[in-house]
């Protein structure tokens, strides 16, 4: 098959379920209600059980494989093509009763007990050689159906929710422990220090010593440290941020490995793994296995040894709440990760874990975000699956055509969209936090609500935002942007950020205006910015502001631009920096933006009128460096606009209809009808400038 010309939308599709297991009338009438909503793709649950190396063999397709062979065939009759969702974590054997047959490992990682663990052993050369067997099986039984990238190669997801695992037998522990002592420069000495042990070598460490509460590991689940462990810096603190460093470069250098094996494939595959099903940023609450913050990943170090970064996204915030603009976050991580080349954009559509989020965001609006964000394809997760894959197929039509009615418009627009996305304001990626803080260490999500509202702030005043990882900025990201914004990251100190200091003192210097808000390490090592904490109090500025935030610190240095009514210290304080400047809020301004509840006002101040900055007449930023000079319009709360060269796509997030009349637009594709010269709420709209 050659390249499809139309842009790729994907659908996930599984079949250990019923009536999609056995029921053929069931899944023909399945295909079908995919290709009516749009979607060009089947992506077919095709993880390497045995009975798919049984058909490699020649043999009789299992009930399970017949079934996919069953939906290839009806896909194509459909029109449509088919991707495979190739490996897994673990190989996988569906936890672990749901398929009859046994998983293909190849070589598992080994529990303390000497029991296997579920998993695959990542670095392993038969691990690897098992995974490279199965992808070559499948291209060799059903490449020709499958999804061609614009280059002619086939597009397979290699490896989809990674969790790098560690292995207790005497290989395993040699790998790790060799890892430590390099780490800690062989200095046994700290080492003990910090985790509260008296040992006389690096190669006499137990387990349990070593890994925290090793006995927990399992295929998918692990111990985590507690909050007060976090506060404290315990020995078990320490011990968590070891082993999540040393799984992240496991993680890492499996990617690296196996690119070399995926590019001597043939035919040739495009190489983009689903990395995460849940969200990436805004993990869902009580979905503990499923967190970046235990997952040991950094789609941003994986992205240079695959040909695309996927992660699969929901509109639902930090506080468990629909949110359009979390899935806004979640496409600009995916776009900054993939360099701003084409990718795809994945969304969790059907039943969701925690909430019917599409009832407050339509699906349609959720693929408009993304589209938005700048994406070329869609990956939608998924039809059928019971336990967690969506169930899509048991939705009801109004879900259905707000879906149908936003695949059809991706698909007219995305092809429309050929010029650069515009780039204004640099996000500064919270990696240290995102990597290393299980989300129930972060009290009601507020570390992540900190960057979703600094992100809501600068789009509702209709600058396009950009989140920016440590690495890149590191490598020259910063020369694109005017702005930069430094979220809430309360473990930054754990990394090796002296170039990054370096970067952004030099961003500034040359122009750049920096923002950030309370512990901002990175202020304090690039510009010698200090703070001070200070009781809770209100700021005098032009109107009278109650803070919101988790802490309340005062600035020795700067111009003072607002100070606490009582005591007159600086609460948001302004620091030249050669031709740049420095904003330092005294308190959360991003999680003050956006969390689910307001402050009222101190009682000591009696009837005075005070309010949070996000019921201002004018916020501090506006204030500071005003409205994107690419607005098309005077922006307007909770409308997203995105602009790709003389293309618009604005995007209302809110419950009423706005006036976009002020827009001169030469041509309108609207998502959804609209009276004229409004764009609908929770719709879309593409628009040309002449």
């Amino acid at each position: 098959m050659t390249a499809d010309d139309r842009p790729l939308i994907s659908i996930w599709f599984g079949n250990f379920f019923e009536p999609f297991y056995s029921d053929a009338d069931a899944t023909r009438e399945g295909i079908a209600d995919v290709a009516g909503l749009g979607f060009t793709t089947v992506n077919l649950d095709s993880k390497p059980w045995e009975d798919f190396f049984a058909r490699y063999r020649g043999e009789d397709a299992s009930q399970y494989v017949g079934m996919q062979e069953l939906m290839m065939s009806e896909a194509a009759g459909h029109g449509l093509d088919h991707t495979c969702l190739a490996l897994y974590l673990c190989g996988d054997n569906l936890y672990p009763t749901i398929r009859d047959v046994p998983p293909v490992r190849g070589e598992e990682a080994v529990r303390p007990d000497g029991e296997p663990m579920g998993t695959y052993k990542y670095w392993s050369p038969r691990a690897q050689r098992t995974m490279v067997d199965h992808v070559r099986g499948l291209l060799g039984l059903y490449g020709d159906g499958m999804r061609r990238s614009s280059d002619g190669r086939v597009v397979m997801q290699t490896m989809f929710d990674p969790i790098p695992k560690p292995s207790f037998d005497a290989e395993g522990r040699s790998s790790y422990l060799t890892w430590l002592e390099k780490r800690y420069d062989g200095d046994l000495a700290r080492l003990g220090e910090r985790y509260g042990l008296d040992a006389t070598s690096f190669g006499a460490l137990a387990p349990d010593q070593y890994w925290l509460r090793p006995d927990e590991l399992d295929w998918v689940g692990c111990a985590r440290p507690a909050a007060d462990d976090f506060a404290r810096r315990t020995p078990d603190f320490h011990r968590w941020i070891d082993n999540q460093t040393y799984l992240a470069e496991v993680m890492v250098d499996h990617f690296a490995t196996m690119q070399g094996h995926w590019r001597g494939l043939e035919p040739r595959i495009f190489v983009e793994p689903v990395l995460q099903q849940w969200g990436y940023f805004f993990n869902p609450p009580g979905a503990t296995d499923w967190q970046t913050g235990q997952r040991a990943l950094d789609v941003y170090r994986c992205a240079p040894y695959v040909d695309g970064v996927l992660f699969v996204a929901a509109p639902l915030n930090a506080e468990n709440r629909a949110d359009a603009t979390a899935l806004g976050v979640e496409a600009s991580i995916q776009r900054t990760a993939n360099e701003h080349r084409p990718f795809t954009g994945g969304l969790y559509l059907g039943r969701h874990l925690n909430e019917d989020v599409y009832r407050v965001v339509p699906p349609a609006e959720a693929i408009a975000t993304h589209v938005a964000g700048g994406a070329k394809r869609l990956h939608v997760y998924g039809y059928s699956g019971l336990d967690d894959g969506g169930v899509m197929f048991r939705m009801d039509e109004v879900f259905k055509e707000s879906l149908r009615v936003g695949n059809r418009w991706a698909a007219q627009v995305m092809s429309l969209l050929d010029a650069p996305r515009a780039k204004e304001v640099a996000m500064l990626f919270p990696a240290e936090t995102s990597l290393y803080e299980p989300l129930e260490v972060d009290e009601g999500g507020r570390h992540r609500m900190d960057l979703l509202g600094w992100y809501q702030q600068f789009t509702d005043l209709g600058w396009h935002v950009d989140v920016v990882h440590p690495d890149q900025v590191v490598r020259g990201a910063l020369a694109g942007y005017q702005h930069l914004v430094v979220p809430a990251n309360p473990l930054y100190d754990l990394g090796d950020n002296a170039a990054l200091e370096d970067a952004v003192r030099a961003f500034v210097a040359g122009g750049g205006t920096m923002f950030h808000g309370p512990g901002c390490e990175l202020a304090r090592r690039a510009f010698g910015i200090t703070e001070r904490a200070v009781d809770f109090d209100c700021l005098a500025w032009r109107e009278n502001v109650i803070p919101h935030g988790w802490s309340t610190v005062s600035y020795d240095s700067g111009r003072a631009l607002a100070t606490y009514i009582g005591s007159g210290q600086a609460a948001l304080a302004g620091t030249d920096v050669g031709r740049g400047t420095v904003y330092s809020f005294g308190f959360e301004y991003g999680y003050s933006y956006s969390r689910r509840t307001m402050p009222i006002v101190p009682p000591q101040y009696g009837r005075s009128e005070m309010h949070p900055v996000v019921l201002l007449r004018q916020t501090p930023v506006e204030a500071f460096v005003g409205t994107s000079p690419l607005a098309p319009m005077k922006p307007v709360k909770g409308v997203e606009t995105a602009r790709f060269g003389d293309a618009l796509v604005m995007v209302n997030h809110r419950s009423s209809p706005v006036d976009i009349s002020a827009v001169p637009a030469s041509r309108a594709i609207h998502q959804v009808p609209s009276a004229p010269g409004t764009l609908a709420a929770h719709a879309a709209v593409y628009l040309e400038l002449p």
